[in-house]
């Protein structure tokens, strides 16, 4: 089916645990997923990658996670070429918060200014009213992707 490569920013966990159920969700539906380690934008530069899954959640004031740094640095300082590029966020946040999933926003945002592809919004997961993202994200995402290859 597809190629995938799947980037994850979290700071307590949430965002990983998500990111684990998504990556065997798409294996499920015989997608070949990849979880580059360490996350620099050199994985996203690969024209034999069709889509972007970015699972992460939100820290400080709106900002992307630590582990999510460098891609998101690597994106804002280097502005690699990434039109081949389609991509899903998945986004975790806490509306009690000024900046309500702003590190998903931030990077939907930072793909789009560079050209890739958005498929569909965000998804943005609310913690106030969905205490198991894991539970929500996988099908979303196999979904906007299965959507989007049959359109």
């Amino acid at each position: 089916m597809a190629k995938i490569i799947l980037v994850t920013g979290s700071v307590f966990g949430a965002a990983l645990l998500t990111a684990d159920e998504i990556e065997t969700a798409l294996t499920d539906a015989s997608h070949d997923v990849l979880r580059p380690d360490p996350q620099t934008i050199e994985s996203l530069t690969d024209d034999t990658i069709d889509y972007l899954v970015v699972c992460t959640s939100t820290t400080g004031s709106g900002d992307v996670p630590d582990d999510l740094v460098t891609l998101y640095t690597g994106l804002r300082t280097e502005y690699p070429r990434i039109t081949h590029l389609k991509y899903v966020v998945v986004a975790l946040g806490d509306s009690s918060y000024d900046h309500f999933c702003g590190g998903g926003v931030t990077m939907d945002e930072s793909l789009a200014d560079l050209g890739a592809q958005q498929i569909k919004p965000p998804l943005k997961l609310d913690a106030l009213e969905v205490t198991e993202p894991e539970e929500i994200a996988p099908a979303w995402v196999v979904a906007a992707i299965s959507e989007h290859l049959t359109a």
